[in-house]
C-alpha cells in the first residue's frame, strides 16, 4: 500500500511539473549578448530595474539588447516569432551606429501566447528570449 502511495505521489509531482512547463521561458546568446525585458527603464543608464518574461496583453514592454561588443553593422533587426512554430510574426530593422553596443526600445503584444524575440546583426542571431503574454 505504501509503495502504491509513493508511486501516486511521484506521478502527481511529474504531472504538476509538466503542467508548469508552459510558464517556462528559454533564452540563448552568442558572445555574451543579452536581451532583457521589463515594464520600466532608466533611460540614462538603459537599465531595467525589474526584469520579467511574463506580461499582460497590451502592456508597453521595454527591452534592452546588449551585444557585449560593438555592433559592427549599421543595421539591427528584431524578429518576433511564435515560440511553438518559429513562424515570424513581425520583423523590423533599425538603423544603428556600428560602434554602439546597446539598443533599447519598446514592444507590445495584444494576444496571449508564448513568443520568441530574436536580435540579429547582419542576419545572424546574437540573442533570443522567450516571452509569455497572459
Amino acid at each position: 500500500m505504501m509503495k502504491r502511495f509513493s508511486v501516486l505521489i511521484l506521478v502527481l509531482a511529474f504531472a504538476l511539473a509538466m503542467a508548469g512547463c508552459d510558464d517556462v521561458t528559454t533564452s540563448s546568446s552568442v558572445g555574451g549578448a543579452s536581451l532583457i525585458f521589463g515594464l520600466e527603464i532608466d533611460e540614462s543608464t538603459l537599465e531595467i530595474p525589474e526584469t520579467s518574461t511574463t506580461f499582460a496583453p497590451g502592456q508597453e514592454i521595454y527591452y534592452v539588447f546588449n551585444n557585449n561588443e560593438a555592433f559592427g553593422s549599421n543595421q539591427l533587426t528584431i524578429q518576433l516569432l511564435n515560440a511553438d512554430t518559429d513562424e515570424i510574426l513581425l520583423e523590423q530593422s533599425y538603423d544603428v551606429t556600428a560602434e554602439n553596443t546597446m539598443y533599447a526600445n519598446t514592444v507590445g503584444f495584444n494576444n496571449p501566447g508564448k513568443y520568441k524575440v530574436k536580435m540579429l546583426i547582419d542576419g545572424k542571431t546574437r540573442t533570443q528570449q522567450e516571452l509569455i503574454i497572459q
